[in-house]
């Protein structure tokens, strides 16, 4: 470990920052805020014996929040791969059983004050399902306007680095990074009971998160990996809650096709 010094107003890190180190608070304390439009609110104050920065490492995703000085601080800094070890490493099983907990614990805290769930979209009743990028990483891949999806079951998943693979069975993506959230077979839009569209989480590492909900196949869980989808958007992301590997379905109903 290394000791880290900062005066009153210091930014320790920045929202959107690569997540390289975690951090003990040692002495004084430090504010946890988050932008919001123009704004920006504290969400928390953290003090000595509290730990920060630990999200970010374990699920591999930048900062979701920067870190001020509040008073006169020192902590004590530990590099990320260093902490990862603690668990086995980026593959180990430890990490696996930290991440799920972390996401479960993310899209409970995500979900709560949420509007009711929407009625399950037949798709007999879809004129049109259009797959976009929900985020920097997934609208430079997938263009503006995304891709009309017009043969089910489609699965996502990722590919070599170079153009992306799509064909009538699903689509690759060449994602980069050394822990990428995007496994080979990771997804699937398809037909459930009844006519109704689904997505199922395949033989994905991380899982995925469906409209606030999450489902993984490797989890054991009691009920299928599968989650309902809804007219109008759905938000997809492949991993956990703050994974980049975001894209919104819109499912538009058959009459409004041609508009």
């Amino acid at each position: 470990m290394r000791a880290v010094d900062l005066n009153p107003g210091d930014v320790l890190y920045s929202e959107g920052d690569e997540s390289d180190n975690i951090y003990f608070v040692e002495t004084g304390k430090v504010e946890v805020r988050r932008g919001v439009g123009k704004d920006e609110v504290t969400l928390a104050t953290l003090g000595k014996g509290e730990i920060l920065g630990e999200m970010g490492v374990i699920q591999n995703t930048k900062r979701s929040a920067s870190v001020v000085a509040a008073t006169q601080v020192r902590l004590a800094s530990l590099d990320g791969p260093v902490f990862l070890q603690t668990f086995g490493g980026v593959n180990g099983v430890g990490l696996k059983i930290l991440r799920m907990i972390c996401d479960r614990l993310a899209t409970t805290n995500n979900s709560l004050g949420a509007a009711p769930p929407k009625e399950h979209a037949l798709r007999r009743e879809v004129g049109e399902i259009r797959l976009l990028g929900a985020s920097p990483e997934m609208q430079e891949i997938l263009g503006k306007s995304g891709i009309v999806i017009d043969n089910l079951p489609f699965d996502i998943g990722i590919t070599s680095p170079g153009p992306v693979v799509m064909n009538k069975q699903g689509i690759g993506l060449p994602i980069s990074g050394e822990a990428p959230q995007l496994s080979a077979r990771h997804l699937r839009i398809e037909l459930g009971q009844r006519g109704r569209l689904v997505v199922r989480d395949l033989e994905s590492q991380f899982g995925s998160v469906v409209n606030g909900r999450r489902i993984s196949a490797f989890e054991r869980m009691e009920d299928e990996p599968i989650a309902g989808l809804h007219m109008g958007e759905n938000e997809i992301v492949a991993g956990g809650v703050y994974s980049p590997i975001r894209f919104t379905l819109r499912l538009r109903p058959a009459l409004a096709k041609a508009a």
